[in-house]
């Protein structure tokens, strides 16, 4: 994962780095991640909740920056979302960054038992509520009243915190339209692993651009993160074969066709999703070839 980045993608540059794993060794391995220089560290939502593994990456760190990537949105209501936020922003001294995404229909539907509608609109309106809620906190009389939520009481009513933030926002962006929509509202946008540089470049840098000066904001205002996949073990041709699958893996998603068509290589995808459901690794990494050639 590369850190916050803006709009240029010449030096200098900021690196961070996905942490995860058991979660006794979460926090060791965030403190190695910050004595080894990092800019920040990102807690992924797979088998271990995204807030939690932040958690003890804040408790065990003092300087670096930890940030979601991604804690899923929809699952959750915005206001419980904005609550944790605000809650490990204030744990960190000010050094959390909050990472969210839709993720894709049947997951959202399957997985936790949650209606998938216009992720784009809706994850939108998802960080103007959160926004409302900090803002609510902060002692200002506001709601919010969407096409999607409506929160009328954004606050307990406990004693205002004037000199609270709003935490950093990201968005997890892959195609223009969601990338239009983090232009408008986030602060930035985190890539997803199978986004090449030249698909970055072309399709989602311009789209953020044209989503920011929509609203009236400068393109600079929103960065670009981009999170490359990263491989290490002893056996340089293993670690090489990882890669090349997870890559290959994702390209039999249609979700992420359009990076494909990119580089003129749409056409290779049935034949991964043929030899993804037969699970023949070989021959999704010797496809995987074809795809980057």
């Amino acid at each position: 994962m590369l850190g916050p980045e803006r709009k240029s993608y010449s030096p200098p540059m900021l690196y961070g780095i996905g942490i995860g794993g058991p979660m006794q060794l979460i926090g060791p391995v965030a403190k190695m991640v910050e004595d080894a220089g990092f800019e920040s560290c990102w807690a992924a939502e797979t088998t271990n909740t995204a807030f939690v593994t932040a958690a003890a990456a804040v408790a065990a760190t003092d300087r670096i920056q930890v940030g979601t990537a991604i804690a899923l949105a929809f699952p959750r209501s915005p206001t419980i979302t904005a609550m944790t936020a605000w809650d490990l922003d204030e744990l960190s001294g000010g050094r959390f960054i909050l990472g969210l995404g839709s993720q894709v229909k049947r997951v959202n539907e399957n997985r936790f038992s949650v209606p998938f509608e216009h992720p784009a609109p809706k994850l939108k309106e998802y960080v103007q509520v959160l926004r409302t809620v900090w803002a609510a906190n902060r002692g200002e009389r506001v709601v919010h009243e969407g096409r999607f939520y409506r929160v009328t009481m954004p606050t307990f009513h406990g004693a205002p915190q004037p000199d609270r933030r709003d935490v950093p926002i990201y968005l997890a962006a892959v195609g223009p339209v969601m990338a239009r929509a983090c232009g408008e509202v986030a602060d930035g946008l985190i890539g997803h692993p199978i986004a090449s540089p030249r698909y970055l470049r072309q399709v989602v840098r311009p789209a953020i651009d044209e989503g920011a000066e929509r609203r009236g904001r400068k393109p600079d205002d929103v960065n670009l993160t981009a999170s490359p996949m990263v491989s290490l073990a002893d056996d340089v041709d293993l670690a090489r074969r990882e890669v090349k699958l997870q890559i290959a893996f994702y390209a039999t998603t249609r979700t992420y066709r359009a990076i494909l068509e990119t580089h003129g290589r749409a056409g290779i995808q049935g034949d991964l999703r043929a030899a993804f459901d037969a699970r023949d690794h070989d021959a999704m990494i010797a496809l995987y070839v074809r795809v980057v050639a």
